[in-house]
């Protein structure tokens, strides 16, 4: 059931947002996505039980891009938040690999079985070039299509792309997945 709460809790907003500009245009839209982003965090919070570093992070930049985006009537800022948080993550990861602390553990760790070292190491590594290719492709959109194709590509193209790139991690998690030491059972002597 939390799986099915935080699919809700980091889609539902960008659900929200297609629908919305789709009836009101970008920026009520972004308006109305400014208060769901807040909205999910809240509902992390009461139905995880916490709110994960990457959603603060989204959510400020959410609120900032959004709110310069609503003032200057000017949507290149809520087109530029996807690239900025994108390039943030991968900075970060990417630094981590320099610097051999997968910080990506930190993250997602809860979310695992146990894994070797070199997993996360190699996970770390693979993340933070995904979310350069990320950064990238979400420049290529927003400079390249109109608005709607933009948002359309948030939900139709990086949602499922960020899917399939996580499904292809599997392997990698099952190779190095620990051993979980066996129960001593009661003999039946």
């Amino acid at each position: 059931m939390n799986q099915l709460y935080k699919l809700l809790i980091e889609a539902g907003p960008l659900v929200i947002f297609f629908v919305a500009n789709g009836q009101v245009g970008i920026f009520s839209a972004t308006a109305i996505f400014m208060v769901v982003m807040i909205i999910s965090m809240i509902a992390s919070k009461i139905l995880l039980g916490q709110i994960s570093t990457m959603m603060w992070i989204s959510v400020g930049l959410v609120v900032v891009f959004g709110s310069a985006t609503i003032y200057f009537e000017d949507e290149t800022f809520i087109k530029l938040k996807p690239t900025i948080l994108y390039s943030m993550f991968a900075a970060t990861l990417l630094l981590g690999t320099a610097l051999k602390k997968p910080f990506i553990r930190n993250v997602m760790e809860a979310g695992f079985p146990p894994m070797e070292d070199i997993a996360w190491h190699k996970m770390n590594f693979r993340w933070g070039l995904f979310f350069i290719v990320c950064a990238l492709l979400n420049e290529y959109v927003w400079r390249n299509y109109s608005t709607d194709t933009w948002i359309a590509a948030k939900l139709w193209l990086f949602l499922p792309l960020s899917f399939v790139f996580a499904m292809a991690q599997l392997p990698l998690i099952m190779k190095y997945q620990k051993e979980e030491p066996a129960e001593d059972t009661p003999s039946t002597d």
